[in-house]
């Protein structure tokens, strides 16, 4: 028996990742082993996985140079890269991405507490309040000395600002829109009104065919859970085809086919983005967990045949080898879910439910509320359309001008570079507010309105889609936590995947990461302008040397000054941006 799976590779595979020089894997693609060389054990109808716990002893620091060692390393004197360090509790492979009930940052701190504890000047009545005790204190000889209140702990300070600010913005748009009639008689002859409703039909035909196509992703895994195709093979490379070719073939059919305008491309071409990230988790989360699940299965019964051999003491570190492989992948299917337990949560309900989630990362069980609450709804859905309106306006009355000024700039002949440099600073100064306020209603229009109403709608617990990013003192902070949902799903699909699947150190993970995520961004701006210049991809990629110069002891401890450097590039790095795809 001992030759014998000296000789197996799948065994030989097991101890690889049981041993202490095992990278920390992630849900990605394992070594193929050649076909006619693996050899299963038993097949997967012949083991329940819920049926025990095994448990092991500890492992002694013994060596051994027998050929057994020689083949598949030591399982003693390094901690296990499944075990924490100095214990033999279990790291899961889901550690990286977090799911936790809690609101969403101005939902939490400003909406919610506006809502329920606005009770007019709180302030004044707690100084009163003080004061009168103070007072009495002193009357009863009892002389204290004066405490100022602290009024940073006060309750609903600035809700007044709060209400104001709306009221602001919404006469400021009602002006707005009243000086557009005046000066033109009419709203139809608006360009971003004419690319907002033009080919609107079309536009939901085509996208409501994007997510259909992502049930070709959980057929795949249907099959799989059925035992008509293999994950490590065929499912696998079907799943690779289609993520490849999803994406690209949805552009040539806006582009070439349809002739969509520019507005409808890149709506359709970012919702693609994230159902391919959707199904890309999806398919990749099973599939680690059909990995798990065939470890498990040829663990177990290598081990209780192994056990069955009358020289035990010369087979110890096997079977601790295998015994440490099957409690692992017990503790790593078991933890998934209380409720649901692989593989049965592969069914329509559950993709259909994680298609509807506000998520980019797949695992079976999310934290969900108990209900509805249909008012909040309501808010949120008038949060979504009065800022659709809002970005009209801006769209329409501050960037579509100076876009058409950039346009006639490109064509316009060069008198002079001294000339041509006054024109584009000119060009950018004028681009800087509208983009400003684009940038800001963006992020409270998909953040905080359609992410929550489609969180409250799906009764989806976890608001946490955002951070508090406009404290941000490096760029490093900001590309954390601007989109939550992205940067769990770079974490564990780029970043985590790139280090196990390619060999990679943390920091040639972060530039796989940030190279990817820069390519997504240059294709996202040739959907818009029909161009490739690299603008975009260079401001991208230069953030790692800016977040490396965060980090220095000239910049590391100035919080403001870090900050102030991190909104110039907000206020100026979307103006610039614009400004050299429109122009050169």
């Amino acid at each position: 028996m001992e030759e014998k799976l000296l000789n197996d590779r799948q065994f030989l595979k097991i101890q690889e990742l049981n041993s202490p020089d095992a990278d920390r894997r992630s849900i990605t693609e394992p070594k193929k082993v050649p076909e006619q060389e693996e050899k299963i054990l038993v097949e997967p109808s012949e083991i329940k996985i819920n049926d025990e716990n095994v448990q092991i002893s500890p492992i002694t620091s013994e060596k051994d140079d027998s050929v057994f060692l020689s083949h598949v390393g030591v399982l003693h004197d390094k901690e296990k890269t499944r075990y924490r360090r100095g214990s033999e509790s279990f790291i899961s492979y889901f550690d990286d991405v977090a799911f936790e009930p809690r609101p969403s940052i101005l939902d939490g701190s400003i909406d919610e507490p506006f809502r329920r504890n606005f009770q007019g000047t709180i302030l004044e009545k707690e100084m009163k309040k003080l004061e009168k005790e103070q007072r009495k204190l002193n009357r009863k000889g009892v002389h204290v000395e004066f405490k100022p209140l602290e009024t940073s702990q006060s309750i609903g300070n600035f809700s007044g600002f709060y209400v104001v600010t709306w009221m602001t913005i919404a006469l400021t748009f009602l002006r707005v829109v009243v000086d557009y009639y005046l000066e033109h008689g009419t709203f139809t002859d608006s360009k971003i009104l004419q690319f907002m409703t033009t080919d609107l039909f079309t536009t939901a035909t085509v996208d409501l065919s994007m997510y259909l196509d992502t049930y070709i992703i959980f057929l795949i895994q249907y099959c799989c859970k059925k035992r008509w195709i293999k994950w490590h093979g065929l499912g696998w490379y079907l799943t690779a085809i289609f993520e490849f070719t999803f994406v690209i073939f949805y552009m040539f059919l806006t582009e070439h086919v349809l002739k969509l305008h520019w507005v409808a491309k890149i709506f359709l071409f970012l919702h693609s983005l994230v159902l391919l990230m959707k199904m890309h988790s999806f398919a990749f989360y099973n599939g680690y967990l059909w990995s798990i699940w065939e470890e498990l299965q040829y663990s177990k019964k290598a081990l209780s045949q192994f056990k069955d051999e009358e020289e035990k003491t010369q087979n110890v570190t096997m079977i601790k080898t295998l015994e440490r492989s099957s409690t692992f992948c017990q503790h790593e299917l078991n933890v998934q879910s209380e409720k649901e337990k692989f593989p049965t949560n592969i069914n329509l309900k559950n993709f259909f439910m994680y298609s509807m989630f506000p998520v980019l990362v797949y695992q079976i069980e999310y934290p969900r509320t108990k209900k509805i609450r249909w008012n909040y709804v309501f808010q949120k859905v008038c949060a979504i359309f009065g800022t659709i309106i809002l970005m009209m306006v801006d769209a329409d009355v501050f960037m579509y001008p100076v876009a058409i000024e950039g346009l006639a700039l490109r064509d316009a002949p060069w008198i002079s570079l001294t000339h041509r440099f006054g024109q584009l600073v000119r060009l950018l100064i004028d681009m800087i507010p509208g983009f400003i306020v684009m940038y800001l209603l963006t992020f409270y229009l998909i953040w905080e309105a359609i992410l929550n109403c489609i969180a409250e709608l799906t009764c989806f617990g976890d608001r946490y889609f955002y951070g508090d990013w406009w404290n941000c003192v490096s760029w490093g902070d900001f590309s954390r936590i601007w989109n939550v949902p992205v940067h769990n799903f770079l974490v564990r699909h780029v970043y985590h995947s790139s280090m196990s699947a390619l060999k990679l150190n943390k920091m040639q993970a972060s530039v796989m990461t940030f190279l990817i995520s820069s390519v997504i961004h240059e294709l996202s701006m040739y959907v818009i302008f029909k161009r490739f210049r690299l603008y975009i991809f260079m401001m991208q990629m230069s953030q790692i040397p800016l977040m490396a110069l965060s980090e220095t002891k000239y910049l590391k401890d100035r919080t403001i000054l870090g900050n102030l450097i991190f909104w110039f590039g907000i206020c100026v790095g979307p103006s610039l941006m614009c400004t050299l795809y429109l122009t050169f």
